[in-house]
């Protein structure tokens, strides 16, 4: 075969695959039809054989440079739209908040326990100590809070006077202190321990002197409306260094490497979908917790808000479950952020063991 027949062959397969290349765009989704859509991929992977043997046979000798470039440009084009990343939808990270990130709780639901107790058994051990022993106040608490708690006043009532910029400043502080918390489990699950004993040791210690100075409903009044959403957010932060700590410590039958993998996926969503509660709770707590109004509506505030918030982590996104659940092929259930069928890994990675 010499080029002229080459091309007269193959010109119409070339000439129809530049008809469907015209109708994709990077920045817009594809218009074709299913026939065109199956016929893509046939004519793409044509054109890529054409072009290798184009290049790589006696017809190269013959071929015009132009034919070449010709093939090159319009594959060069068809790969970029076809192997190109999804466009960024506002409508996934909805789904996600929505329905990923409560599922992501609940795939958790075991670490979030452990990591609760673990901050209200350094809140128990915090205030009984500060109760006892007044020196281990002054070993966590600032001085500066200690002395205007003694004088009979608190010190967040400045921040309602600065909210705007107290605000954005307790956001930023309150998600940095989550995620080392989360990241914080790369140290075998003990730097997450700690910290979580740091802030349970700290709450506790802090309501005992207020306890002591006969300001209790001040301070319950100024930290449960937004400690409801922020106290949340560190304890699931917790759990995500937590789970982080058990893959390195018993990654079972697989290999380390791999199960950290697999399990630092579900904890990357449990650190990233406590950004919306930290900033809603920065908003909180510079607009409304220091605010003026009566003690009893804050606390009503926050008696409303977290139980709301547990219902939204139970209930949240079940419904998006049962559809993967009844999609999944082969009757296996698919779950947002669930551990694949263990036999199947195991079978996975002893492969790889041995190959």
């Amino acid at each position: 075969m010499n080029i002229d027949d080459f091309v007269r062959e193959r010109k119409d397969d070339w000439k129809k695959l530049e008809e469907i290349a015209s109708k994709l765009r990077p920045a817009m989704p594809p218009r074709l039809s299913k026939e065109e859509l199956w016929q893509l991929g046939k004519l793409y992977k044509g054109a890529v054989s054409d072009l290798a043997l184009l290049k790589g046979s006696g017809l190269a000798a013959e071929a015009d440079r132009a034919l070449a470039a010709y093939l090159n440009g319009l594959l060069i084009r068809v790969h970029g739209v076809i192997y190109r990343k999804p466009p960024f939808q506002w409508a996934s990270v909805r789904e996600f908040l929505v329905a990923g990130f409560p599922a992501a709780v609940r795939e958790a639901s075991v670490f979030v326990l452990i990591s609760a107790s673990l901050m209200l058994l350094f809140w128990v051990t915090g205030f009984a100590l500060g109760l006892e022993q007044p020196g281990f106040i002054e070993m966590l608490v600032p001085e500066r809070i200690i002395q205007t708690v003694e004088r009979g006043g608190v010190w967040f009532n400045d921040l309602f006077a600065i909210a705007p910029q107290a605000s954005s400043r307790l956001m930023t502080h309150n998600i940095s202190v989550t995620f080392f918390v989360a990241a914080a489990g790369i140290t075998f699950g003990l730097g997450t321990v700690f910290l979580l004993a740091l802030n349970g040791l700290l709450l506790g210690t802090v309501s005992a002197l207020c306890l002591k100075h006969d300001l209790s409903l001040e301070f319950w009044s100024f930290v449960l409306p937004h400690g409801s959403m922020e106290l949340t957010a560190i304890v699931i932060g917790g759990a995500a260094g937590l789970i982080i700590g058990h893959a390195l410590i018993d990654p079972g039958p697989y290999r380390r490497s791999d199960y950290l993998s697999l399990r630092g996926r579900l904890a990357g969503q449990l650190a990233l979908g406590c950004v919306p509660l930290l900033v809603l709770a920065g908003i909180i707590e510079a607009f409304f917790s220091p605010s003026p109004l009566p003690s009893w509506i804050k606390l009503a505030f926050a008696a409303v808000l977290f139980p709301l918030l547990v219902a939204f982590f139970a209930l949240s996104g079940r419904k998006e479950q049962e559809v993967l659940h009844a999609s999944a092929s082969g009757g296996k259930a698919k779950t947002w952020a669930s551990v694949p069928d263990p036999s199947r890994l195991r079978a996975s990675f002893r492969s790889r063991r041995t190959s």
